[in-house]
């Protein structure tokens, strides 16, 4: 519990971390000096620190505000901040709301040549607020539970996760000047097609309409939907639900998060209308679905194989 200006009521609710300052552990391209968890009381505050690593701060849930020198981020859930060493960080909880974030403190090793020099360019500015390609919550968590299972194989699992995290916090931006160098890629109706696939799971958490879908990809609305019909055997608003709850699925197993917050986490109007959209595809309740038989959860159903679609 925190004893400063702020008053002992600040806070964590809970603070979990694996640190290796003394001797980082080497992990393919990169050195990792901590990994960890932290959910805040409103108003607590991370206090002024020289950073000395680089830093990846994954926001579960909740609202804040970082600061790199000074300087003010609003941050907000499925935000991706990343903190670049010799610059005064904090972060601070709103006085309204909990903070919970993931992070990850780390130095590029000498196994980063120049293969990786695009990917670590991407972290030299004194801070950065990324859209991640992809989810990290998910990395983060199988990647604290191999630290404290610690079975067969975990140093190697540990090392993937690590280096996925480092990649996704970033691909985003990489991948975009690749899509604007290479436009024809994206011309036949099979690139299409899995194009709108990639984008709806690399946007699930912050997707619009199908209308906004079309628009950012370059495509016209009737044109996308029928095509996607035709090649997937489904429509895209369905697609879309399905990925939902398969992703509600592993957050309800995995995340420690409730109902409510995953309805928000999604973009559903209200938690009536998640758990109607989950009873639909699961046929039941999230609040009743981890309980089934009280044998493991059961997988969402795939809606289609990747590997199946064909190019033009």
């Amino acid at each position: 519990m925190k004893n400063d200006a702020y008053g002992e009521r600040f806070g964590k609710f809970f603070h979990f971390e694996k640190d290796f300052w003394l001797e980082p552990l080497h992990l393919g391209f990169l050195d990792l000096y901590q990994i960890g968890e932290l959910c805040c009381e409103p108003g607590y505050k991370v206090e002024t620190h020289s950073q000395t690593v680089y830093e990846i701060t994954y926001v579960v849930s909740g609202s804040g505000t970082s600061y790199t020198d000074g300087q003010p981020v609003p941050l907000r859930a499925g935000d991706v901040l990343i903190n670049s060493p010799e610059h005064l960080h904090a972060i601070e909880a709103d006085e309204q709301d909990i903070l919970r974030y993931n992070f990850m403190g780390f130095r590029f090793n000498d196994r980063a040549d120049a293969r990786y020099r695009r990917l670590i360019e991407q972290y030299e500015a004194p801070w950065k607020l990324s859209e991640t390609e992809g989810d990290l919550l998910f990395p983060f968590m199988r990647c604290m539970d191999e630290f404290y299972s610690q079975t067969d194989y975990s140093t190697d699992m540990i090392r993937n996760y690590c280096e996925q995290i480092v990649v996704l916090a970033v691909r985003r931006a990489l991948s975009s000047d690749a899509d604007r160098a290479h436009p024809e890629k994206f011309r036949s109706a099979g690139a299409a097609v899995y194009r709108v696939i990639r984008y709806v799971e690399d946007n699930l958490y912050q997707l619009g309409s199908i209308q906004d879908i079309a628009d950012t990809l370059g495509y016209s609305y009737t044109y996308l939907s029928h095509l996607f019909k035709e090649r997937t055997g489904t429509t895209l608003q369905n697609y879309i639900a399905y990925k939902k709850i398969e992703t509600a699925v592993q957050l309800l197993r995995y995340g420690d998060l409730s109902a409510t917050q995953i309805a928000g986490m999604l973009g559903y109007e209200s938690v009536q209308s998640f758990s109607k959209s989950f009873r639909r595809v699961m046929g039941v309740t999230p609040t009743h679905y981890l309980g089934i038989e009280n044998g493991p959860p059961q997988a969402a159903p795939a809606m289609m194989d990747k590997n199946q679609m064909t190019e033009e």
